[in-house]
């Protein structure tokens, strides 16, 4: 029996049946008219209840006679599970050779790649599922740490459930784990879970006001880079093993690292990094982006970036964005001029491209 016809013989077993079967028992075999009238069940219903007792082996009709005798359960079982098992252990051993097969080429490919890498330390994969295989590729091998940097506010509650294994995995192994996340996410509860069941094993996460690009390093020599092809819908990525660019990368992270915001769990929401993102929020605005590009860099709504707005311009006092920033720099919140932070010092267009 294939399993789409146990799953239609499983759904078919009613109360009749079961009853039926606690009456061939008592009864050490089934009459269709005595169980009918003893029962108080027409014939038909007694023949329905019949095909599922049969289907799951449960009753079995004598070869001389024809009459049916109830089966012990777990002999009925084992004969309904012999196939099913023989089916998975065959595929299993099919699933061996296959792996077998394409591992035996592994070696080969080290060694190229190997001989490769001094000359050419980039590889681009613009298929995602390239990249999320490569991914748990090295997550598997990762031994001493894992940074990582996700922008954006709340993450994809299915990236998450994919990602929580393998990271618990990491985690219980002794690698060290560092998790930057945008001051946003902590307002997400399905981020919140994430992050409290990594905390309780070792990670450390912070939070900070704006993230440029996302970015994964593995044991400080490997790192990958968002490839944001335009003709792709989901973007695929170049992993980096030059040493030099990685310590670059790395550099530039703990920079930001530092300055970061332990993401406490226990605290609701990001009421405690509002004065941090509300200053973010003015630099961009003095920098001339619209709403939705500040909404784009902070990882929030428009609606919830435009309510910052409204706050920030009413506590400086402002009637419009534009005296908001005069007011801002006369106030010194933007930072002196050639400090890196001031918007003379860091200019860019208005759409934030």
């Amino acid at each position: 029996m294939d399993e789409d016809g146990m799953d239609r013989v499983f759904a078919q077993l009613t109360e009749d049946s079961a009853e039926l079967y606690l009456y061939a028992l008592r009864t050490h075999g089934i009459d269709e008219a005595s169980a009918a009238r003893d029962l108080g069940m027409t014939p038909m219903a007694v023949r329905a209840a019949i095909e599922p007792l049969l289907g799951l082996r449960l009753l079995r009709r004598s070869d001389t006679s024809g009459d049916l005798h109830p089966v012990r359960p777990d002999i009925a079982a084992a004969e309904l599970a012999a196939p099913l098992e023989e089916r998975i252990r065959a595929q299993t051993q099919r699933l061996g050779q296959l792996r077998d097969q394409v591992l035996s080429l592994l070696p080969a490919y080290e060694e190229h790649r190997s001989e490769q890498v001094e000359s050419w330390p980039v590889d681009r994969f613009r298929d995602a599922k390239d990249v999320r295989s490569l991914l748990r590729v090295m997550a598997a091998e990762c031994r001493e740490e894992v940074v990582t940097v996700q922008p954006g506010g709340a993450r994809d509650p299915q990236v998450l459930t994919d990602a929580l294994p393998r990271d618990i995995a990491m985690l219980d192994r002794g690698v060290r784990m560092r998790v930057l996340y945008q001051h946003t996410a902590r307002g997400d509860m399905g981020t919140r879970a994430y992050v409290s069941k990594l905390v309780e094993r070792g990670a450390e996460v912070r939070t900070t006001a704006q993230i440029a690009e996302r970015l994964i390093v593995f044991d400080g020599g490997t790192a990958f880079l968002p490839d944001r092809d335009s003709a792709s819908k989901s973007p695929g990525a170049t992993v980096v093993r030059d040493p030099v660019v990685v310590k670059y990368l790395l550099r530039l992270f703990e920079q930001t690292w530092q300055e970061a915001v332990i993401f406490d769990v226990s605290n609701v929401g990001y009421q405690d990094t509002v004065k941090d993102l509300r200053l973010s929020i003015l630099r961009l605005m003095a920098r001339g982006l619209s709403d939705e590009s500040v909404a784009r860099r902070m990882g929030m709504a428009l609606r919830t970036c435009r309510r910052h707005i409204a706050a920030i311009t009413q506590e400086l006092g402002a009637v419009s964005r534009f005296q908001a920033g005069v007011l801002a720099q006369q106030r010194g919140f933007l930072g002196a001029v050639g400090d890196p932070m001031s918007a003379a010092a860091v200019p860019e267009s208005p759409t934030g491209t």
